[in-house]
């Protein structure tokens, strides 16, 4: 494979030299957001902003101010500081403007920030904002910074409208007619569709697109674009070069480094995928989401040391984010509980006592916090407390939990002598989770009957079943997927790889949304550290378009 060009950076932000850098912003009509924790720098900006002619502004000095003025207006420019002090971070609360559709693909937001440690960088950049500007900044360099993504967007105007809209087809056409005005717009329109053409399907026009622009004119998004494809469809032997590749061009890319774990978990090579998570948190330790995975991965591979290490850093940088759950504190507890001496000892006291905080508190975790409780008060006295009932309560809510909480209940439900009880969350962690690299190894330890071998096939068929999807097979893909429900009804991975199958067809096709909500309802529900959750949680609840 040819060598991939050196880049400026991990996101290209510069200006085509065929824009018209003459042409006049208007600022006097656009509505700005101005984040900062700081009084004085937000007076600053406000003086800053008033010399380019800027007449609405508003300021917002933490993340609930923020999401509560953008579901109330909509702007064209926030400008937000990436550090807030206490609570959610720049990056926190973007996750949550997108997550909660509150941000129009019309709005230009800008990441603010002091700090230029590569850790918050990156977090910052992981997040994709429309640009990134370190303080102290001159009035020119915010201007600068200003007109460049005005032009920008008035550019992709018509592309930008119709992903506004979810019209994915005219965002190909949008696309299109830029092109063919301004070839040199071309590359401002890549991106948008690559979305329309995965959305639409299309998936052999869209590997021979991003194919192309890897070889061309490579860059963060394009890489990792054809790198998730080939990895969705099995074609492991050009997505190791090009992994390879891309590791030595771009060295700071975590996200490289998250394909090349799922790369391994889809081999079931579990200490290899640990490894390569690791890599990804060493160089962006800030993105939750991956620090989850860490941790639950690395429990299932028997690193209890690396898993809590982990889960110590989502509480300490990711406790504000949307994909945090105290069902990690608890985990963490489960594992100083197994070495309940000295210092794991007082620490686990101490985590203990936070989640039985009112304001931690989620009925979901109540018994199972009280299960711990009793295994302490059995190490102290010998015997158990009530626990034929914490047992029962924990067995009347087991959908809500992941893979590693289910199988730590069972051990300790087994070891206050709740064997039914303890058997019962283990088979809830195999109906539900067997996908998951890891599970069914652990399961084969504690479940009578239960094949390893037997679950991980039945795993790499359901990635077939995705890979033909990817081939453009939708038939073969939903005839397989189809027996393997049959098998295992509940299996959330199944019903996920089913649900993104019928979401293609679901508009106007009234079996294919049936089909859809049936596999919503069998899954029941999501822990908030589920990879799956947020899109589970939005095809739940879809949220009407703002009338803007």
């Amino acid at each position: 494979m040819r060598k991939l060009p050196e880049v400026a950076g991990p996101y290209f932000f510069g200006v085509h030299a065929g824009w018209d850098t003459q042409m006049m912003i208007n600022f006097s009509r656009m509505r700005f957001l101005v984040v900062d924790d700081f009084s004085e720098f937000r007076s600053s900006i406000r003086g800053v902003l008033g010399l380019l002619a800027v007449q609405q502004i508003d300021m917002a000095a933490n993340g609930e101010e923020v999401l509560e003025l953008c579901r109330r207006n909509r702007y064209d420019v926030i400008l937000h500081d990436y550090n807030l002090g206490k609570g959610a971070s720049g990056q926190q609360i973007l996750e949550r403007l997108h997550a909660e559709r509150l941000l129009s693909p019309h709005c230009i937001f800008i990441m603010v920030t002091a700090e230029n440690t590569q850790a918050m960088v990156l977090a910052a950049l992981e997040c994709e904002p429309d640009d990134y500007l370190s303080k102290p900044f001159s009035k020119v360099a915010l201007q600068t910074r200003l007109e460049r993504m005005v032009r920008r967007k008035r550019v992709l105007a018509p592309v930008l409208t119709a992903v506004e809209a979810g019209d994915n087809e005219q965002v190909i056409q949008a696309c299109q007619a830029i092109e063919a005005e301004d070839q040199r717009h071309a590359v401002l329109c890549q991106r948008y569709k690559a979305d329309a053409l995965f959305l639409l399907g299309r998936y052999t026009e869209l590997e021979k697109m991003l194919e192309q622009q890897v070889r061309s004119r490579p860059a963060n998004w394009n890489v990792q674009r054809l790198a998730r494809l080939w990895l969705q469809q099995g074609r492991y032997q050009q997505l190791t070069p090009l992994l390879d590749a891309a590791m030595r061009q771009f060295p700071l890319m975590p996200e490289l480094y998250d394909i090349q774990a799922q790369m391994y978990a889809n081999e079931n090579d579990l200490k290899s995928m640990v490894r390569a998570l690791q890599q990804a948190v060493a160089l962006s330790p800030n993105t939750l989401r991956r620090q989850i995975s860490l941790a639950q991965h690395a429990w299932l591979a028997g690193e209890k040391d690396i898993a809590a290490h982990a889960i110590r850093q989502c509480w300490e940088n990711g406790r504000y984010s949307i994909a945090f759950d105290v069902e990690l504190l608890w985990q963490l507890s489960s594992i100083l509980l197994t070495n309940n001496r000295g210092r794991a000892a007082e620490e686990l006291q101490n985590w203990l006592k936070l989640l039985e905080r009112r304001d931690m508190q989620t009925p979901l975790l109540l018994p199972a916090i009280r299960l711990l409780r009793l295994i302490l008060e059995e190490q102290k006295r010998g015997d158990s407390i009530q626990a034929q009932e914490v047992a029962d309560r924990i067995c009347m809510q087991l959908d809500g939990y992941t893979a590693v909480t289910l199988l730590q209940l069972g051990d300790w439900l087994q070891q206050l002598g709740q064997a039914a009880a303890a058997a019962r969350c283990w088979q809830a962690c195999a109906d539900r989770h067997e996908a998951v690299t890891g599970v069914p190894e652990q399961l084969e330890m504690r479940l009578g009957g239960y094949s390893a071998g037997v679950a991980i096939r039945r795993t790499q068929k359901m990635r077939e079943a995705v890979a033909l999807q990817l081939n453009e097979q939708p038939e073969q893909a939903a005839g397989l997927l189809h027996q393997l429900l049959q098998e295992q009804p509940k299996q959330i991975a199944l019903n996920m790889a089913a649900i993104q199958l019928y979401i293609g067809h679901a508009a106007g096709d009234t079996a294919a949304m049936t089909s859809l909500k049936e596999c919503l309802q069998r899954i029941g529900r999501l822990s908030p550290l589920e990879p799956d959750a947020l899109e589970f949680s939005r095809l739940n609840n879809p949220l009407e378009k703002r009338a803007w």
